[in-house]
């Protein structure tokens, strides 16, 4: 199985993330309807996508699968301001590792 999106697609999401986890810790209010729904519509595939990602001995199933729920629950967390700075960092820097390591061993 081979995956629909690129590498590219995954860092331009995680910069996304990081740039609206940014504001909504300087005091930015999402609009749900205008915002946050378009953005999890539009991104959700890319989650839902890893699934398609090959595996090797370290990229495993079960690491695809808390991938999918990592990124998901980020998809909706950054948009909320009291979202803990240490969880965001340690879901996020989890997903670009893998995202890095599928890259890497071309598995994307």
């Amino acid at each position: 199985m081979s995956s629909e999106y690129t590498f590219e697609d995954y860092r331009h999401l995680l910069d996304e993330l990081d740039r609206r986890y940014a504001l909504s810790r300087e005091g930015e209010v999402f609009d749900f309807d205008q915002d946050i729904k378009p953005f999890l519509d539009k991104n959700k595939k890319l989650a839902y996508n890893i699934e398609n990602f090959n595996t090797d001995h370290r990229l495993t199933e079960k690491v695809k699968n808390t991938m999918f729920e990592e990124l998901m629950e980020l998809l909706m967390s950054c948009h909320i301001s009291r979202f803990s700075l240490k969880l965001y960092h340690e879901k996020y820097k989890y997903i670009n590792m893998w995202i890095n390591h599928a890259h890497k061993e071309g598995l994307i």
